[in-house]
């Protein structure tokens, strides 16, 4: 493979700093950070921004790609355009259904090596205690039968899996799952702290999207002053836990991920799309395909909604780079503070060679104007867009 230098880039650095100069890349890794390099082939970025690829954890569909029934090449591709060098398509469904959907992206990708941005699946269902913007068919107890089923569908590439901590089973699936490597994560629950913290201590290691499908706590005080003790205000604390965030300011309030940003800290927390069907279409209004019906998109941060029913959210318009902008422009934060929550910490959590720009890192990188404007994603060392 020929040697790729980026040059004169203002590279930012794992420790938060920036530095001015080149970037080595040889078999897919990055060699040198700073100085001057010469390579094989050279992309000259005069000045612009090169940072770490994005890393979503949590995404459903872009455009008019689906992680179930559309095609994993044609979403790998859009995912690149939005600055993700990885992403893991996430599963909401009945068992059977998520089942096929693996089976068939395996054949039709060659077991991923076709995709190399797709890290591997993503299980949001089927051990919820209550689907939110999903049916009861997408729900079911937990069971060994169907946790094999799955399990051989994914043929090893099923790398999260939600899972709400008060179901039958939940702490031993979730002891079993982190045996296999896979990431548990708290999911669509009204558990207790302590079903929770049980959950945690089994080896559970995310909690999908704070904040959203997690109920006001009751009041459990006779004095309705007394403010009530929940299950978010635990998970803020937990630091087993790394704690997703939508990003787009609509699904979380401002506040609100402030407040998880001084308790979590960039370290413990993850930026996520939870982007579906739609999500980096032009403001319109859309007749999605596979009987999804009509959907409105407003802008990125205005989230996906049915206007024939209510304008309820059906998952976010968000699109990677929109949302680690999001941190610098919509929640104050540095560039920093968005590479770590959109791309370092994520990489920790999944045990990723990514997500820093540092000798021996996996050469995933984007080249950003001074807007924050996409010019280039570079994933394993390979170009796979330029603006």
């Amino acid at each position: 493979m020929e040697t790729l230098v980026i040059k004169n880039g203002r590279i930012l650095l794992p420790d938060g700093s920036v530095c001015s100069g080149d970037v080595l890349i040889d078999g897919g890794k990055i060699v040198e950070v700073g100085g001057v390099q010469a390579g094989d082939e050279e992309i000259d970025v005069s000045g612009a921004w090169v940072v770490p690829g994005l890393i979503d954890l949590h995404t459903h569909g872009l455009g008019w790609q689906n992680a179930g029934v559309g095609s994993l090449t044609e979403m790998a591709k859009l995912e690149a355009s939005f600055g993700a060098t990885t992403f893991y398509p996430t599963l909401f469904g009945p068992p059977s259904q998520s089942a096929d959907h693996m089976c068939r992206h395996l054949h039709e990708t060659d077991n991923l090596k076709q995709t190399p941005n797709v890290g591997g699946f993503r299980l949001e269902s089927p051990y919820l205690a209550y689907p939110s913007g999903g049916t009861p068919a997408d729900c079911a107890p937990i069971s060994d039968e169907t946790t094999r089923m799955l399990l051989a569908a994914g043929g090893g590439h099923i790398r999260l899996w939600d899972v709400s901590p008060e179901l039958d089973g939940a702490s031993d699936l979730i002891r079993e799952l982190s045996g296999h490597g896979i990431v548990c994560s708290i999911a669509h629950t009204r558990a207790t702290i302590q079903q929770s913290r049980t959950a945690v201590d089994a080896g559970a290691r995310l909690v999908t999207h704070l904040f959203d499908v997690f109920p006001w706590p009751e009041q459990v005080d006779p004095d309705p002053d007394v403010y009530p003790l929940g299950l978010v205000d635990y998970l803020l604390i937990e630091d087993r836990v790394v704690c997703e965030i939508i990003g787009d300011g609509n699904h979380v309030f401002p506040i609100l991920v402030e407040k998880a940003f001084r308790c979590k800290t960039p370290d413990r927390l993850a930026f996520i799309t939870d982007s579906n069907m739609g999500a980096g279409l032009p403001p319109g209004t859309y007749a999605l395909p596979g009987g999804w019906g009509d959907v409105l998109v407003q802008g990125s941060n205005d989230g996906l909604r049915v206007p024939d029913r209510d304008m309820v959210l059906i998952g976010s318009a968000l699109t990677p780079i929109a949302a680690f902008r999001n941190v610098v422009r919509l929640f104050g934060k540095d560039i920093a503070a968005a590479s770590k929550v959109c791309a370092a910490t994520p990489a920790r959590l999944m045990g990723l060679n990514k997500g820093e720009i540092a000798a021996g890192k996996d050469a995933d990188l984007m080249v950003l104007d001074s807007e924050l404007d996409l010019l280039y994603t570079i994933c394993g060392g390979e170009t796979t867009y330029q603006k």
